[in-house]
Formats: structure tokens, sequence, C-alpha cells
């Protein structure tokens, strides 16, 4: 039977010009990208160099709204009341789908970023007004969200196609909660480590907690963060296991 993952990386979110050049290496290991749309970090050179650069390589385009906090990386939790969250998101999505036009392509997907995703992972309120509004722009657009969390929830209501979520480069709580960053044990920073929880996240649809309880977990794609210091090691390391596992990296079937 022919098996595939998606492979996505949190882009765009470069501030010199070191880290645009790892951005740049990581792209050809991946299949998605999830841009930075310049609330916590980005502008409109890098949104579009990003979008530009994904597309030459086929890769899916996807928008990565965040909390507009580019004081805290959009990392810090935020209370918004449903209007201004409703807005936040509404303008992100907006402007992004606007500069990817503007380089001859179209968004393909959204997940949104840090504090606003893993809230909206829990509070199914949140999740629902996400979900709503980016339903309300378009309703063919893809919803990247935390396997078995509120997003699976959220997005069926409003008709969209979740697809479900798993990390690469984050230890987990349980199979739909990740384990805070506040905690010094929340990234993974070894490959192999890595390579093995991807490995076992596909062939045997579990993720092992950080109380040793292993979780049901069957996700569409794998995350690897791109600010992650062993990002690009992670990305070349698990492209080359799957492919020797006979596992195909690709988009989403059907919707690229």
């Amino acid at each position: 039977m022919e098996r595939y993952i998606d492979i996505n990386c949190d882009l765009g979110e470069y501030s010199s010009y070191e880290e645009e050049l790892k951005e740049i290496a990581i792209m050809p290991y991946l299949s998605s990208t999830n841009i930075a749309c310049g609330r916590h970090a980005g502008d409109r050179h890098s949104i579009r160099a990003t979008v530009r650069r994904a597309v030459e390589h086929g890769l899916g385009v996807g928008a990565h709204p965040s909390f507009p906090d580019r004081d805290n990386f959009g990392r810090k939790a935020m209370v918004l009341c449903e209007e201004e969250l409703r807005a936040v998101v509404r303008r992100q999505i907006e402007e992004f789908a606007n500069h990817a036009l503007a380089v001859g392509t179209v968004m393909t997907h959204v997940k949104a970023h840090g504090a606003l995703y893993n809230m909206a992972a829990l509070n199914i309120n949140m999740a629902m007004t996400i979900c709503e509004t980016i339903a309300d722009f378009n309703s063919s657009l893809l919803i990247f969200g935390l396997a078995n969390s509120c997003w699976v929830k959220a997005a069926d209501a409003f008709g969209l196609i979740l697809v479900e979520e798993a990390f690469a480069d984050r230890r987990y709580l349980s199979g739909c909660e990740l384990l805070p960053r506040v905690n010094q044990y929340a990234l993974i920073t070894d490959v192999l480590e890595a390579e093995r929880q991807v490995l076992k996240l596909i062939e045997h649809n579990l993720v092992t907690s950080q109380e040793g309880v292993d979780y049901k977990v069957a996700p569409g794609t794998i995350c690897i963060h791109g600010d992650g210091d062993e990002a690009l090691n992670i990305a070349a390391s698990l492209r080359s296991s799957l492919t020797k596992h006979q596992i195909q990296v690709r988009y989403p079937v059907g919707y690229l």
C-alpha cells in the first residue's frame, strides 16, 4: 500500500541574512510551508520572498497567522474578545492571500501560530471562531491543526477539511496536547529522536508522552519548526529516512 506524509515548516520568520539562508536550505526537504503574516514575524518583503521560493520548490503555500505580538514572537497567551479575534485572523489571511496573488500563486491552507494555535487546540470557542473566520473568507482552504484537538471539531463544524498535525521536534503531554515550551524538555533537538518519533507516528499512529504513555495519533502532516537550532538537520535526516522506508513526502493528495 502506498504511504505518504506531508512535511510542513513554519517559515518567513527570519530576522537576519543567516536565518534567511537557513530557511532557503530547508525548503527542498518539505512539501508545505506556513509563512508568517507579519504579526509575530515577517513583513511584506519576507512574505513575498518566501512564497516565491515555496512555489519554486512546488510546496503548498499556507498562511501562519498569530496573535499581534512581535515582542514575544506570538508565543504569549493573549485574551481577545470574539470580534477582535475575528479581525486579527481575517486581516492576516486576507493580506497573505493578496501577497500570494501578487507573486502569481494562491494560498492553499492556514495554520495558526504559537499561542493562538495552542490555545485554540484546547479552547473550542477559540477554535470555532478562527475556523468560522477562515470559512467565511474561503471555505476551500485546508486547515492544519493539532491532531485530536479542538481544531478537529471546529473545522468539521464549518465544513472545512482539517489536516491533523503532529510534530517532529516537540514532546507530548498526551495525544492532543504538547508539552509547553516553558518546560525544559518541550523541544526535541536530537535528530535521531525526532526521526524515531515521526516514524512511530506514521507507521503505528502512536506518540509517546513524557509519562511514557502511547497515544493514538494519525497525522496527515508533520511539522518542523523553522526557527529550531536543528531544524535543517532534522528535515534532511527525516526526508532520507522516509525515503528508505518507502514513505512519500507530498502535500495532502488532491489539494495542490
